[in-house]
């Protein structure tokens, strides 16, 4: 079982006895997973049959933020369970801005372990919604062009459309015109809607994930002009 290719969770660990645990663990509740000493190794045989990944922070090639983004690169978009040293709070925090599911103090439970993975496996993570979300988000606002990004940024400040066509040296038909056609490319309804979207884009930016969309102001209440 830890030995195929195509399997449900990868384990990343330089430590032989807890990657040899942990596969252990894993094995006795059912869950097929395989292990590797290291990033590159693990980079080499994802594939369509991986669901996961358990990921130390510092591995002997790489570290767990090095091996997201690789994998990322790689079109690997798999839930990762980071595993830090007990107290590490700097690198849980760089963990999930580099966008973990997760993370886990060593040493912990097998029970805690377990409830962790099939958080991940079942896509139930407390930042999993959030990412999916994010990056919906992204995706609707990479649509804008650089002038309707400007107008976006203005309309979620709270601005009427004399203002923005006044702050950007351009009449107020044409603020309208954007308005409309931001309206129409991300599929909102209502000035809300957008500032929904604006904020849902910025916390994911704020896990330090690429984007196309320039940083976002904090959302306020408004009502369309």
């Amino acid at each position: 079982m830890f030995t195929q290719t195509a399997c449900l969770v990868h384990i990343v660990d330089g430590d032989l006895l807890l990657r040899s645990t942990l596969a252990r663990a894993l094995g006795a509740a059912g869950i097929a997973c395989r292990v590797h000493s290291t990033g590159a190794d693990a980079l080499s045989v994802l594939g369509t049959g991986s669901a996961c990944l358990v990921v130390r922070n510092e591995l002997p090639d790489m570290t767990a933020q090095e091996l997201i983004a690789e994998a990322g690169l790689h079109g690997h978009d798999l839930p990762v369970l980071v595993i830090t040293d007990h107290g590490d709070v700097d690198a849980a925090v760089s963990a999930m801005k580099a966008g973990a599911a997760d993370c886990l103090a060593h040493p912990f439970s097998t029970a805690s372990f377990l409830d962790r993975v099939r958080s991940c496996l079942t896509n139930e993570s407390p930042y999993a919604q959030q990412r999916d979300r994010g990056r919906d988000a992204v995706r609707r606002l990479a649509l804008l062009s650089r002038r309707e990004a400007e107008v976006l940024r203005l309309i979620v400040e709270g601005k009427q459309s004399k203002t923005i066509a006044w702050d950007l040296g351009i009449s107020i038909k044409t603020v309208e015109v954007h308005r409309a056609r931001i309206m129409e490319k991300t599929g909102c309804r209502s000035i809300v809607g957008l500032g929904r979207l604006w904020e849902a884009a910025e916390m994911l930016r704020t896990h330090s994930i690429p984007r196309t969309v320039p940083a976002m102001p904090v959302m306020v209440e408004m009502t369309a002009p």
